[in-house]
């Protein structure tokens, strides 16, 4: 198979998780959403650091098209194409930041070989801080929100939270998994 043809396989895939992962997500948490797009627990939050560390680029133009999908289908900003391009811009790049910070200055190798356990908890919380002050201050300057600290508080949680969740799940998941040796 060609690389482009799998890039965009990949592509969907990224995309389809992080839609399915955000309504499992909407109707897991609804009831307790701080408010609309500023949750306790978020797990979109886990699967767009795992899928842009695996994935790299072709991870954030996967977790972009979700997050255009996921805006959409639930309305988050009807009628407000703008907000809507910019939450899933910031969506898709402030794991990516995350990332090639974690890569840069942690001495990551790219295909992640060197990732202890403390160097992922690392690209999480910075991960945890980017997004929520990124997407927040978007909110502010569209208008969206204005309980800028309290939101700031309670989406750093909610993604910190939804990555460890996703993280760890994932861990678990590929423990029954027999690896080949090396």
């Amino acid at each position: 198979m060609p690389p482009i043809s799998r890039n965009f396989i990949f592509i969907g895939i990224v995309a389809a998780a992080y839609t399915a992962t955000y309504a499992l997500n909407d109707w897991l948490f609804k009831e307790v959403e701080f408010t609309q797009g500023v949750a306790w627990v978020y797990l979109p939050a886990g699967i767009r650091l795992i899928c842009t560390l695996l994935l790299g680029e072709i991870g954030v133009i996967g977790i972009l098209l979700g997050s255009l999908i996921t805006s959409t289908l639930f309305k988050l900003f009807p009628n407000d194409l703008i907000t809507t391009v910019g939450y899933s811009l910031i969506s898709a790049l402030a794991p990516y930041f995350a990332y090639r910070f974690t890569l840069q200055e942690l001495r990551l190798e790219r295909n992640l070989t060197n990732l202890t356990t403390t160097n992922l908890l690392i690209c999480i919380l910075l991960y945890g801080l980017c997004n929520p002050v990124l997407q927040l201050l978007w909110f502010v300057v569209r208008r969206v929100s204005t309980d800028f600290l309290p939101s700031m508080i309670v989406m750093s949680i909610g993604d910190l939270t939804g990555s460890l969740i996703v993280v760890y799940a994932i861990k678990f998941l590929l423990s029954f998994v027999k690896l080949p040796a090396r």
